[in-house]
């Protein structure tokens, strides 16, 4: 017996490829340049940001423990980040309950500003906070719960996203 087209149930088949496509969501820094691409008159000129994976340098957790020392109880975790413009220092405290994030940009290259520049906090894909740097590309991230984050520096040009930060004992 041959389906008809009056036997399909459109609505659920609607509902179910509406599940699948929410998980195929952009990220937010893209719906927001797009969006921003319409509202001009001469979009031809607009050139679209690259996204860049910075380069882990220094992690405080990778070096190895003394001789003798069989546990790592560190009050807060170092790591060094670097792209071809920038590098990026964080300070990873975790409490027993919360914990927080210090960075600072350095611009390795002359002509990067580094004041103003708007950093994103993400949990599983969704921008959860916002930070922009000092005058010195300071910024803080303060009474996170325990989790994984992930960091984006957002230039002018460039996105530049770290792997992910784990936060826990």
């Amino acid at each position: 017996m041959e389906d008809r087209p009056e036997d399909i149930d459109l609505p659920r088949l609607l509902a179910e490829f509406a599940k699948q496509e929410q998980r195929n969501e952009p990220p937010t820094w893209a719906v927001a340049n797009a969006k921003k691409l319409f509202k001009l008159k001469k979009p031809g000129l607009v050139t679209v940001a690259k996204e860049v994976v910075a380069d882990l340098i220094y992690d405080s957790f990778n070096e190895p423990l003394p001789i003798g020392v069989r546990r790592r109880d560190l009050p807060a975790r170092q790591t060094l980040y670097a792209t071809e413009n920038l590098q990026l220092d964080l300070k990873i405290e975790v409490g027993e309950e919360k914990g927080l994030i210090i960075g600072q940009i350095v611009a390795s290259k002359g002509g990067l500003e580094i004041t103003d520049v708007r950093i994103e906090l993400s949990e599983r894909g969704l921008v959860i906070d916002e930070a922009k740097t000092n005058a010195l590309g300071e910024f803080i991230f303060q009474d996170l719960p325990k989790g994984n984050y992930e960091l984006q520096i957002v230039l002018s040009d460039t996105m530049v996203r770290l792997p992910s930060l784990p936060m826990s004992n």
